[in-house]
């Protein structure tokens, strides 16, 4: 079956943000990835690069560095994407009683698969996600499948709908993430993406802190104490990505929020900060 798109994710849990980081592309792309994020583990002489582990590790923290290089490296050349959904606990849509959180997982899931799929405009795709028992992964193929792409109608001048087709879901299995560096690299930006919006002030005075802004020197001094190593290793991986990006014209934005995001998803490299779209826009109850 040619053109087969492949998909590796993973998932980031804090007390307010929770978000799911896939890392998509050709099968044959992504097998070449694999092995020069794998060659960083070897090289590190470690097993596996989660965010929860960037503390002050010597060599976790140069190999998280080294697949945000790689990540990003891939990324700007459009043969890959790597797509982050982040939301708010605490908003409007999510701060409801008997919240089914799930339920919820699965719903962001299929918002983020579908719209990978219609960024790509690819039909077939293999699913890897990382184990997580909690999660009904059938459904949500199954539910993914009866989806059509492009979701626009064709223009009234089209007598045919051959450019729409549905998503085609040939293969899903759960991995280990220790054995799968794709798995760990989407951890790893979901991650991130979750820290920054999480210590989003904390993050911005230590980056003002580094261009030397003199203006914000009272704010620094109340805050700096609160910053521990663990947490300034997980800024320089913020701030890493966010010059690469900048670097690479990828257009992602930190100075306009104060944490990672992407105003527009057609880049490779997609923060996405998921909003209630109207009042009845709410999470599943159990």
């Amino acid at each position: 079956m040619p053109n087969i798109f492949t998909a590796y994710s993973d998932e980031s849990f804090h007390k307010q943000y929770h978000a799911i980081g896939i890392v998509s592309g050709k099968k044959n792309i992504l097998s070449a990835l694999r092995e020069k994020l794998q060659n960083i583990l070897d090289d590190k002489n470690i097993r596996e690069v989660k965010f929860s582990e960037i503390r002050t590790h010597p060599p976790k923290v140069e190999a998280a560095k080294e697949f945000i290089d790689l990540g990003i490296g891939f990324g700007k050349k459009n043969i890959i994407r790597i797509d982050v959904l982040i939301w708010d606990l605490k908003d409007s849509r999510h701060l409801i009683p008997d919240r089914d959180d799930p339920a919820n997982w699965g719903y962001m899931y299929y918002k983020l698969l579908r719209c990978i799929s219609e960024q790509w405009n690819q039909r077939n795709w293999e699913f890897y996600p990382d184990e997580q028992s909690e999660i009904e992964w059938y459904k949500i193929a199954n539910y993914i499948n009866r989806t059509r792409i492009p979701r626009r109608k064709p223009h009234f001048l089209t007598l045919f709908d051959q450019d729409i087709h549905r998503i085609n879901f040939i293969r899903l299995k759960q991995l280990k993430s220790h054995e799968e560096p794709l798995i760990q690299l989407a951890d790893l930006f979901a991650g991130i993406a979750c820290f920054s919006r999480k210590k989003s002030d904390e993050c911005w005075v230590e980056y003002n802190k580094r261009k030397k802004q003199q203006s914000l020197f009272n704010e620094e001094t109340e805050i700096k104490n609160k910053i521990s190593k663990a947490d300034l290793n997980r800024c320089e991986l913020v701030f890493k990505i966010y010059e690469l990006c900048k670097k690479s014209n990828l257009k992602v934005s930190l100075e306009s929020k104060k944490y990672l995001w992407t105003p527009d998803p057609l880049y490779p490299i997609n923060f996405w900060h998921y909003e209630p779209q109207h009042e009845k826009d709410k999470a599943p109850i159990k």
